[in-house]
């Protein structure tokens, strides 16, 4: 990998890791019985989240389980398999002070009474350092190090399709830190982690320039993997991995004719039924049936009866909300999106700079990742994370919108960039409940935040009391100034932005 491409990595998962958000989601349960347990039940965690429930009488299999697929905290397993001996030794040795010191304190100041009671319950367990450490863990080795790298990918790309270096790159840094990737990033998060693997999935089977040296079987079986983790993600991952399978086979057909391109496709499908076959896995070991979601046994919850398990027909109001509800919407929360919508005009002159099947390919999986949150009742309840089921398509709506902002009068390029970076770096740096604007209203009033350190100064009289109150943010945004200086300081030489990054296979 060139030089640039490792600064652009470090430079983006630097910020990423500054912006660290402490929220304990489901998928960080199922990594601590993974590796804790070596089980998929939920069972001692059981009250502690609102998506873990008891399975069903009626199941075949009983416990505690929660309502998602298993993808991403397999792979945030990884990380804290490997880091689990240091994070012993800290937290017994913090356990073991707080008994010698006879240490019951349980302070946390936050209007929103469901989160101090989670504190405070895994504060009586004695889980509240290691939830923090694994929180910190699978974010700094796992959705940095994937939304860093879908970040270098996208400078790949853009350097093959004949921007210049510096102007790949500073769209790059634009996709990577201008974009909800910054608010998405900041915790484990099966949305944004389907996208990125299918970004680059979709980006294997594409290969312009080429963009690797591999053998089209070898590209195709790898891009198929990738679908398939994203289908082990999340169910919504299987609209994107079935829509990358078509494109394979369409961008082969139209290389090697459509018998050659539909054999040349099954390396895609050979690669995507382990991800496929490790859910049915799952499904059977947690719940009794290969082939049921975990949503079909989960606890009823509101909505639930609208069509099957709150998935429904199509509803109109669910599509406006998707696109423009202020709080969450594509449009709202990430700008730039709206320009993908005049990218097939520009996709039909010859000089375009995105041609017209990939052009399609990413409005296409865009359109139809909306269409299907549109029939799911649960898309009202965004605001409680922010924008998050339209998340897998960051990639795919910047990509498509690139030309369009280059074809834009300078003043007002800029000014839809300048937006962006603000909205971007606001809901990273507050992530408040309210609408977009309340989140850029409170940065421009409040000042530079940090979520992590918010969160401290909430409870730092368990740990640090010098830090109560809201601690500054300033002294960390320098020191990360500082590190990201010294990133770019030796220079740029070492390679351009399309510059394959493997030999021949």
């Amino acid at each position: 990998m060139s030089g640039v491409r490792v600064r652009l990595f470090l430079t983006c998962w630097l910020v990423y890791v500054l912006h660290f958000a402490t929220d304990f989601s489901r998928e960080h349960y199922l990594v601590l019985s993974m590796v804790e347990d070596h089980s998929y039940a939920l069972d001692k965690y059981y009250g502690l989240h609102v998506d873990i429930f008891k399975n069903p009488p009626n199941a075949p299999v009983q416990g505690a389980h929660h309502g998602a697929n298993p993808g991403i905290s397999m792979v945030a397993a990884i990380p804290y398999f490997v880091t689990r001996p240091v994070v012993d030794w800290i937290v017994n040795r913090e356990l073991a002070g707080r008994q010698a010191r006879g240490d019951t304190s349980v302070v946390y100041r936050d209007d929103r009474s469901r989160r101090v009671e989670f504190y405070k319950a895994t504060r009586r367990m004695g889980l509240d350092v290691r939830f923090g450490l694994v929180a910190a863990i699978t974010l700094g080795l796992c959705m940095a190090p994937i939304a860093a790298g879908s970040a270098v990918v996208m400078f790949m790309l853009l350097g093959r399709l004949g921007l210049t270096e510096r102007r790949a790159l500073l769209l790059s840094l634009l996709y990577g830190l201008g974009t909800p990737v910054l608010f998405r990033a900041a915790y484990l998060n099966q949305n944004l982690a389907l996208g990125m693997f299918a970004f680059i999935a979709f980006a294997l089977i594409w290969n312009p320039g080429p963009l690797v040296r591999w053998r089209a079987t070898t590209r195709l079986a790898v891009a198929g993997a990738l679908g398939g983790l994203a289908f082990l993600s999340d169910y919504s991952g299987a609209i994107l991995m079935g829509l990358l399978g078509f494109y394979a086979w369409w961008r082969q057909a139209g290389e090697r004719g459509w018998k050659a391109g539909f054999r040349d496709s099954l390396w895609y499908l050979a690669g995507a039924l382990p991800g496929i076959l490790l859910l049915w896995q799952y499904q059977w070991a947690s719940f009794g049936n290969p082939f049921l979601p975990p949503q079909h046994w989960m606890a009823p919850v509101r909505w639930i009866e609208v069509g099957y398990q709150g998935v429904g027909g199509f509803s109109l109001e669910l599509f406006r909300m998707l696109l423009v509800d202020p709080r969450f919407g594509i449009f709202v929360a990430m700008p730039l999106s709206v320009l993908a919508v005049g990218a097939p005009w520009l996709a039909r002159r010859r000089s375009a700079l995105l041609p017209m099947r990939e052009t399609v390919v990413c409005l296409g999986l865009s359109v139809a990742l909306i269409v299907f949150f549109s029939t799911v009742q649960y898309t009202r309840l965004q605001w409680v994370t922010g924008i998050r089921y339209l998340a897998p398509l960051f990639p795919f709506l910047f990509l498509a919108a690139v030309p369009v902002l280059l074809r834009l009068p300078k003043v007002l390029g800029f000014g839809m960039v300048v937006g962006s970076v603000v909205i971007s770096w606001s809901l990273a740096m507050v992530r408040n409940q309210g609408t977009v604007v309340d989140n850029v209203r409170i940065a421009m009033i409040e000042g530079f935040q940090l979520p992590w350190l918010t969160v401290l100064g909430k409870m730092s009289a368990q740990y640090l009391p010098g830090l109560e109150g809201k601690p500054s943010a300033l002294p960390w945004l320098v020191l990360w100034g500082v590190l990201i200086w010294g990133v770019w300081a030796g220079g740029r030489e070492g390679g351009k932005a399309g510059e394959p990054f493997a030999s021949p296979a």
